[in-house]
């Protein structure tokens, strides 16, 4: 359907709703289901949001009634329609303003309503043992640091500990990929087999945070829903929130143990887990958590880091201040020094805000990338500071080549295109400060190259590397170069942590001596 007004898209998706409506819940997402597994070009923000009209338009489906499959193709063609306009095509208030300001506003929008449904997921489940888990054990007490108990205030939220969150969310996980549904009877089912799980009291109270039902999900969707509605084909997901859900409606309905649960994007779950258990702290304890977190990131990063150099000089933030005091000024998180070369990392848990990303209007943009310049701007402070050869700096006076790079939490998708570096850099030349030449990555990016530069690879000649190619093609020629994989990180043996937590390995090895299948 072409839809050269607001009028025509207004009907769009009265038409939407009219045809979902008539759909039982379930058999739209079982008919999406098989469509997926048997069209790979089909693209998850499509499979995403094909879900979300059904949760918010279709019936709830009755236990006791079957699955039918139904027209999904024309029920996808009109997703599609709904989910691939853009405002500024049939408002011109809007057009008139998008022909005069940057560019990037749209794609921004494009971008971020569609990237977050395919996400890296290789330490999904590896990440947050480290970063909520270990890292806030080995935090406690340490000088400089604020006090915050992140293993009793996450439980007082979830009604769990990290780890039992952390585990039944993989176990969760594997039960979603290549199946269409599971119910409740499959974590007995995955006792009876040997798997060791916990209790039937932490499963629910982990389920109750990783599902929903369609008035849960329809509930959240109104809460956070765009307030301007020319912009509703960007509306939040509650997917990302709930990457699972539970169609049926019957006398039990709101018994989690009734009724089946479906992943339409199972991979939304691994980053659920991990992002999400930082958003749940986040919205929870706010500057308090936020201001310990900090600490928390900053020693991540620098343990993939650790992990990663072999011949470089790693100095840590506490290392700088032993001969450059806070009384001197900024001072980066980590400096990896390699020859006359020394990379500066800033660590800043950051994100475009969700006007950023749906509305992406100047002041929104502008608005979350003040903490992406309040990064670079300490960076461009400390390299001053070492050209201008100051005594404290002695360490660094050899170096004539200076790498600033911020590390995210989060991947913030288009940061280093031209249009945003020249945005970044005009908000920076306000500041005085002119040519200094940033990088930005996520903590994503570092992971899935830590491998690579463990087997010998530079971190600057890397660096190098991406300034002239997508990330995507420089880690495809390092794969190629090294055969590296995920199986060759540190971040693995989480990975292998929880399969012994959950005695899989043991199973596995069973069943091959005896010849059965798993």
């Amino acid at each position: 359907m072409e839809v050269t007004s607001l009028n025509d898209f207004n009907k769009l998706e009265s038409q939407i709703a009219s045809v979902f409506g008539k759909i039982k819940l379930g058999d739209v997402l079982h008919s999406l289901y098989l469509l997926s597994k048997n069209s790979p070009d089909l693209e998850p923000f499509v499979v995403a949001g094909v879900a979300l009209l059904a949760a918010r338009f279709c019936p709830p489906s009755k236990q006791s009634q079957p699955i039918k499959n139904c027209n999904i193709k024309y029920l996808v063609n009109l997703s599609k329609d709904y989910y691939l306009c853009d405002p500024i095509t049939f408002d011109n208030d809007l057009y008139s303003k998008f022909i005069n300001s940057n560019p990037d506003s749209v794609v921004l929008r494009l971008v971020y309503s569609q990237f977050p449904f395919n996400p890296q997921i290789s330490s999904g489940f590896s990440r947050p043992i480290i970063l909520f888990d270990e890292i806030p054990k080995q935090l406690k007490g340490t000088k400089n640091i604020p006090i915050f108990d992140f293993e009793s205030k996450f439980k007082s939220i979830s009604g769990v500990s990290v780890i039992d969150f952390i585990t039944i969310g993989f176990v969760v996980a594997s039960a979603s990929r290549g199946n269409f549904a599971f119910t409740y009877n499959f974590f007995d089912k995955a006792r009876k087999q040997g798997i060791q799980l916990p209790d039937d009291k932490n499963i629910r109270s982990v389920m109750d945070h990783l599902t929903a039902d369609k008035f849960k999900l329809i509930e959240l969707y109104e809460k956070r829903k765009n307030k301007d509605r020319r912009y509703r084909m960007y509306d939040f997901n509650p997917f990302v929130t709930y990457p699972i859900i539970r169609p049926c409606q019957s006398k039990g309905f709101s018994n989690f143990g009734l009724g089946f649960m479906h992943a339409p994007i199972p991979e939304l779950i691994a980053p659920r887990i991990s992002q999400g258990i930082y958003y749940q702290m986040r919205n929870a304890y706010w500057t308090d958590f936020t201001d310990y977190f900090g600490h928390v990131f900053e020693k991540y990063v620098g343990l993939i880091l650790e992990n990663s150099v072999s011949s470089e000089q790693i100095l840590s933030d506490s290392d700088i201040r032993d001969f450059y005091p806070s009384s001197n000024g900024k001072a980066p998180d980590w400096i990896l020094i390699d020859g006359s070369t020394a990379i500066l990392v800033e660590c800043k848990a950051f994100c475009f805000s969700r006007p950023a990303q749906a509305i992406a209007d100047e002041d929104s943009i502008n608005s979350s990338l003040k903490q992406v310049v309040k990064g670079l701007e300490q960076l461009s402070s400390f390299i001053s500071a070492c050209q201008s050869k100051s005594l404290q700096l002695q360490k660094l006076q050899h170096c004539n080549i200076f790498k600033p790079i911020l590390v995210s939490l989060e991947p913030l998708y288009l940061i280093n295109s031209q249009l945003f570096k020249e945005r970044i850099n005009n908000m920076l030349s306000s500041k005085s400060i002119f040519d200094l030449d940033w990088q930005i990555l996520s903590i994503d990016e570092i992971e899935l190259l830590q491998p690579h530069i463990a087997s010998g690879y530079k971190m600057a000649s890397i660096l190098d590397e991406l300034k002239q190619n997508i990330f995507n093609k420089v880690l495809q020629d390092l794969s190629s170069k090294t055969n590296k994989t995920f199986g060759d990180s540190f971040l693995y043996a989480k990975q292998e942590e929880i399969y012994q937590r959950i005695n899989i390995h043991n199973i596995i090895s069973s069943n091959i001596k005896n010849n059965q299948k798993i």
